[in-house]
């Protein structure tokens, strides 16, 4: 097989209402991947680092001429994603163009519905996307034969058929053999003059998987690593931890969808950072399951370096929590924001509004709940109905699906989906006066401006716009 050359490119969003940005971490593993088992020539492009990602990509074609395209886009990137893909058949029609990430993921059927892209990769992307390299580089035009692309399980494609799939790919066992993320193919210190997802300010820091997987079943999750916890060693960890330190980073955002689902591998992580006397900040953007959080285990990460902790509360009902699977327990959850605020280790709750069958008393439960809490931080989002989620299923079954949603619409924050029983008008009153409600509380911005893990001259965007507001309000109301 000769050595193939691939050309990775991560989409973003070109009108986002949110101004952090992360790096592209899944596509950095696809890349170390591809150079350790194919010996592939990779070169990657981030939109985030480009003015014009459909003119780079178009000139990256024409210089180095890959043999492959791959594109990464969450759902809210799409409209770029696609632009790409078009650039890259006007410079090179016959060039395969693969799409991957939680887009192509969540719709497969409909990434693969534009002439542009050839096949799509559901799920986790290392061996998959591998294979259908190798498979284009070994069989030249006639790559897209039916019978060859059934071969390679985990993707989705299209032909005179129609929309086809591929057998399911089992998920990787052993994560300690992934190479570690190909950081030297992009300029990485360009993240640390921006805010990534952690609400901890401009630093320098990356990001890491320590684990992948979920098994809970929560109804609006991508389920893009499958439902099974696949846990990296915690030496594996560390190893990576100190090559990310020498590196010149401070702080290191871990984003596993459930970090601490097994508390023994969670401390024992801690404890060989300790032992290895590595210090990162350690922040959990994605969140940790605040029902299985243990003491000890944030007496530890205290001692490695706590940046930023997040807990997914989502509602406050416990019977919302029944219908959308996730089966927090209220109190448990409860306890461990006061575990962390006794720490003063800065916290932030996710909460959604809107949910599908809730009422306007069950969306105040959870209003109060955040204002009562020892909360840092609180976000509130709008639910998001993907494809081939439950909550899409459940959007329908309401007739609450959107009729003409954008792919921008599918960003976290503000989204125009609403699904409960509260009318529109009243939903939005109640979304603004969940902020209203939690901001405008001397003793918490006190506890914000004390156990901050960001310096003054930083106010995190989202708060900021809300302190603004509250202000205007008081002045409002005392004038």
């Amino acid at each position: 097989m000769k050595r193939p050359s691939v050309l990775l490119v991560k989409s973003r969003s070109l009108v986002s209402k949110i101004t952090a940005t992360t790096p592209p971490l899944g596509l950095l593993y696809i890349a170390a991947y591809l150079r350790d088992r194919l010996k592939a020539d990779v070169r990657v492009i981030d939109a985030a680092l480009e003015a014009d990602a459909a003119k780079a990509v178009r000139d990256a074609v024409r210089s180095s001429r890959p043999d492959v395209v791959g594109v990464s886009a969450i759902t809210a990137e799409a409209f770029l994603a696609h632009r790409v893909a078009e650039a890259v058949k006007a410079e090179a029609p016959g060039l395969p163009v693969v799409f991957g990430g939680p887009h192509a993921s969540s719709d497969p059927e409909q990434v693969t519905a534009d002439t542009n892209v050839d096949a799509a990769v559901i799920g986790e992307g290392e061996e998959t996307f591998a294979e259908l390299v190798r498979l284009i580089s070994d069989s030249g035009p006639g790559w897209k034969a039916p019978a060859v692309l059934a071969s390679v399980a985990g993707i989705a494609w299209r032909d005179e058929s129609g929309f086809r799939t591929s057998a399911p790919r089992p998920p990787i066992g052993d994560l300690d053999a992934l190479p570690f993320p190909a950081w030297d193919l992009i300029d990485y210190r360009h993240f640390w003059d921006r805010p990534g997802m952690a609400t901890v300010g401009v630093r320098p820091y990356l990001t890491m998987f320590t684990s992948r997987g979920c098994p809970y079943r929560c109804v609006f999750c991508h389920q893009l690593f499958g439902k099974k916890f696949r846990a990296r060693s915690p030496e594996n960890v560390a190893e990576e931890t100190s090559r990310l330190l020498k590196m010149g980073v401070s702080h290191i955002e871990v984003l596993d969808d459930i970090a601490n689902f097994d508390g023994t591998r969670f401390d024992r992580i801690l404890e060989t950072m300790l032992e290895k006397d590595l210090h990162p900040v350690l922040s959990f953007p994605n969140a940790i399951r605040a029902d299985l959080m243990q003491e000890r285990s944030l007496d530890l990460l205290k001692k490695v370096g706590a940046g930023e902790v997040s807990v997914a509360i989502e509602t406050a009902s416990e019977r919302l929590q029944k219908l959308m699977g996730k089966n927090l327990s209220i109190e448990k959850a409860r306890r461990t924001i006061e575990m962390l605020a006794d720490r003063r280790i800065f916290t932030r709750g996710f909460f959604i509004l809107g949910l599908p069958t809730e009422t306007e008393a069950e969306m105040r439960s959870t209003i109060r709940f955040a204002r009562d809490s020892r909360l840092h931080l609180a976000l509130f989002f709008t639910p998001n109905p993907f494809r081939n989620t439950g909550f899409y299923d459940m959007f329908a079954k309401a007739g609450k699906l959107p009729a003409q949603a954008h792919s921008i619409d599918y960003e976290y924050y503000g989204s125009p989906f609403n699904a409960s029983e509260v009318p529109d008008k009243k939903y939005r009153f109640l979304y603004r006066r969940a902020y209203y409600c939690f901001y405008f509380n001397p003793k918490r911005m006190f506890y914000l401006l004390r156990d901050r893990p960001f310096p003054l001259s930083y106010v995190p965007a989202r708060v900021y716009s809300m302190l603004t507001k509250v202000a205007s309000f008081r002045r409002l109301k005392e004038g």
